[in-house]
């Protein structure tokens, strides 16, 4: 969506508002893009992004441990090849 400044100036929490809610807001200046007002990067809302159909929620809770595996060569000997490449 775009919104010229004026009318952001004007309506200010209203669009801070939608943004927040996840809405990317274009703002222009003579018609011109000046800016993107958005939702802060980062900050996911988990139950709307469930309902809208993007976010599938999980079927298993908790995290099974990795298998460790052993390495045939010591750290410094990976180094040494990985540096003469």
């Amino acid at each position: 969506m775009d919104v010229a400044v004026r009318e952001l100036k004007a309506k200010l929490s209203a669009y801070l508002k939608r943004a927040a809610s996840g809405e990317l807001i274009t703002v222009t200046d003579r018609g011109r893009p000046i800016a993107i007002l958005g939702p802060v990067l980062g900050a996911v809302d988990l139950s709307g992004a469930i309902e809208a159909g993007w976010v599938t929620p999980a079927t298993v809770s908790g995290l099974r441990p990795v298998p460790r595996h052993k390495s045939g060569v010591t750290i410094e000997q990976s180094l040494t090849e990985d540096r003469a490449e």
